[in-house]
């Protein structure tokens, strides 16, 4: 073989070699281009899910203590129709504080239960009703939190015996989280005005 034909040679297999290298990688850099954009686009979807479950978790913690926070309320209503002062001596705090619609300021379960016994026993009868109403509920801090509503008792006995029909009371209270449990640090009850009518407007 002459040498100009083992050049053509060489050549023609050089040749042959970069064809093949072109036609293996050809579909291969689309590819290559489209792994940047896509592999952002996962991580972006990610993130996006991450913070829509972060989201939904915090609202339903949130809703929970909220209805925690109701629920000291109803308790202490329906404590009261029960007669059942140790039960709402237990929503407050060990050396928590209230002040009762007539002014009385108590501090501490003992003092609580010394004081809803007597009261119970003389105003509830067996028509007598109580319920919470109208809540505003605003969290200072994850477990700290205010309530203000509306206690209305209704077909209570008076101090000179007589029923009275409806009387609505302005309650307001400070709660803080316990562990697993809110508890009232600071309650205060007054006396709201009775509309005219005798019937509450705030329900």
């Amino acid at each position: 073989m002459t040498t100009k034909e083992t050049e053509m040679n060489i050549t023609q297999t050089y040749r042959a070699a970069m064809a093949a290298h072109t036609i293996d990688s050809a579909p291969r850099e689309p590819r290559a281009a489209l792994r940047g954009p896509m592999h952002r686009l996962g991580l972006a979807f990610l993130a996006c899910t991450l913070v829509i479950v972060a989201t939904g978790s915090a609202r339903t913690g949130e809703a929970q203590d909220e209805a925690a926070v109701r629920a000291l309320g109803d308790n202490f209503a329906k404590a009261f129709v029960q007669k059942n002062a140790e039960q709402r001596a237990s929503l407050f705090a060990e050396n928590g504080t209230f002040v009762t619609p007539v002014g009385d300021f108590l501090q501490g379960r003992a003092a609580m239960v010394k004081d809803f016994g007597p009261e119970a026993q003389q105003a509830v009868n067996g028509n007598t009703q109580a319920a919470f109403s109208n809540y505003r509920i605003r969290f200072i801090k994850p477990d700290i939190a205010v309530a203000d509503a509306l206690l209305t008792v209704r077909n209570v006995n008076g101090p000179d015996g007589t029923v009275i029909p409806v009387i609505p009371i302005n309650f307001f209270y400070v709660v803080s989280r316990h562990g697993n449990q809110w508890l009232i640090e600071d309650g205060r009850a007054h006396f709201a005005p009775a509309p005219a009518n005798g019937m509450t407007s705030r329900q």
